[in-house]
Parts: C-alpha cells; structure tokens; sequence
C-alpha cells in the first residue's frame, strides 16, 4: 500500500498539537530564523499577517509549488492578502497538508494568531525541508518590501 505509507508519512510531518515544543518557540526566536531563510527584516509576527512569508517558507521546501509571480510581497489590504492566502491553500491542497489556515484571524495582523501560525510552519519546515540552497532575494525577484 504505497499510498497508505505515503499518507501516514505525511501526517507524522504535519500532525503536531498545540503541545508540541514547537508551539513553545518564542518571537525573537522565530523572527531570527525567519529572517535568515527569507533574507528579510521583520521586527514583528504580525508582519506576516500578509501571507507572503508563510508562501515563501512553503516555497523553500517545496521549490517550485509556489507561483512566487502571484505572490504580492507589498499587499496591505485584507483583499490582497487573500490572494496570498489562496496561493498558500493552494500549495495545502497539492501536497495534502491538512493544517487548516484561519486566514480571517491572519489577515486581521493580531500577534497571537500570526505567533502560532509561525510556530507551526516552522515546527513543519524542521520536518520537511530538505536542506536545498534557497535564495529568497532570487525567488522573490525583486519585488517586495524586506520590511513586509
């Protein structure tokens, strides 16, 4: 059953609680990371609350899944930034990850949401990335804020 391994495989890559360690990393942990793997300066989570970063970090580990040109990196208003969120189901739904994204509660920028949010796609950027050399600059080909 090829299909079945291959499902549980990736549920043990994404099925992590809210108790998992990973929900335990704090801010300045996350934006570090954050800001080294997409070469950007974000000071705050709720610079996330755009969606482009989340489509970048899938677009580091599944290179290739992400239309980057979609992507609008200077999106301000909420309905911009649904457009970020819907590449961002997209690539939920091509590699069937079950993660359900609040994008109402994202949009709106609140710390808490964006915080956890943050937490769980890097908890599942630990488990899937394969290590590849990823230039954000280079994806992101110009356009868009460092500061989101």
């Amino acid at each position: 059953f090829p299909f079945l391994s291959r499902s549980l495989d990736m549920a043990s890559r994404e099925a992590f609680g809210i108790h998992d360690a990973a929900y335990r990393v704090g801010r300045t942990e996350l934006l570090a990371w954050l800001n080294d793997l997409l070469q950007i300066n974000y000071n705050k989570v709720e610079q996330c609350a755009n969606g482009a970063a989340y489509c970048q970090i899938m677009d580091a580990i599944y290179p290739g899944d992400v239309n980057m040109k979609k992507v609008s990196f200077d999106a301000k208003l909420e309905h911009d930034s649904m457009k970020n969120y819907k590449v961002l189901q997209g690539v939920f739904v091509k590699r069937q990850i079950s993660k359900n994204i609040e994008v109402e509660k994202l949009c709106k920028g609140k710390p808490l949401d964006n915080l956890e949010f943050l937490q769980w796609c890097k908890r599942f950027f630990d488990l899937n990335y394969a290590g590849d050399e990823y230039d954000a600059a280079e994806r992101r080909q110009g356009r868009g804020s460092s500061e989101g």
